[in-house]
């Protein structure tokens, strides 16, 4: 079993200390939502997050977006050998259910957060897709998940080559590896791996998108471990 989580994503709900600005009421009006029920994005809303502590970082729900599309849509997933969670900078945890069909269209995938946000669960009658928790640490979410090993990609890792680490992984008989990728566009995770990793790795002597690091891992997985 794999799961993957996205750490520390940049998706939130426009925080109320910038909920005045003229680009976040305008984007509420044309949507008929109050301010602080839209998602905030960097795309419409930059001129107001430059007054928001780490404003540059902030606002990229479309690395959530292009995330989720990629696991989603895996093989891995598809054989039902993965669970997905989102982990956002306000320790909210987004379990996702493996046979969601996430909305490829950006717009209505913002609705779709919009809607998760305010209401905690979305789903239909007789199926919960999505659900989101509040006050859960990346720590938390580790401890919950309870995989054989956790793994965190980050640009300052030790250098690894995935196939050889995935080989060595089925050779010391791991069975549910767990691993963590950053949901943000530049930097590093604000919380202190070493707490809950039991491996901080590189891939790549450059950072990559979270969603590149994503899709190595799902195929390295099912190169490995599925055939």
């Amino acid at each position: 079993m794999l799961t993957l989580i996205l750490g520390e994503a940049e998706l939130e709900l426009v925080p109320p200390s910038i909920a005045s600005h003229p680009a976040i009421v305008a984007s509420a009006r044309q949507r008929k939502k109050k301010t602080t029920h839209i998602i905030l994005d960097a795309s419409f809303h930059h001129s107001a997050m430059k007054k928001l502590e780490e404003g540059r970082r902030r606002g990229r729900p479309d690395i959530t977006h292009i995330f989720l599309l990629t696991a989603l849509d895996s093989i891995v997933n598809k054989r039902g050998e993965m669970n997905t969670i989102i982990h956002t900078r306000n320790n909210q945890a987004i379990y996702i259910n493996p046979e969601t069909r996430l909305i490829r269209h950006y717009p209505r995938f913002i609705g779709l957060m919009e809607q998760l946000f305010e209401k905690k669960i979305v789903g239909t009658e007789d199926k919960i897709l999505l659900r989101l928790e509040e006050d859960v640490t990346l720590e938390k979410l580790v401890d919950e998940v309870k995989p054989d090993i956790t793994i965190v990609l980050a640009v300052n890792g030790r250098r690894v080559n995935l196939p050889d680490y995935f080989n060595d992984l089925k050779k010391n008989n791991y069975k549910h590896i767990l691993c963590v990728v950053g949901g943000f566009p530049s930097g590093g995770f604000h919380c202190k791996l070493k707490d809950f990793a039991d491996d901080i790795v590189s891939i790549y002597d450059e950072m990559i998108t979270a969603w590149t690091a994503a899709s190595e891992i799902i195929v390295n997985y099912e190169n490995t471990f599925m055939r």
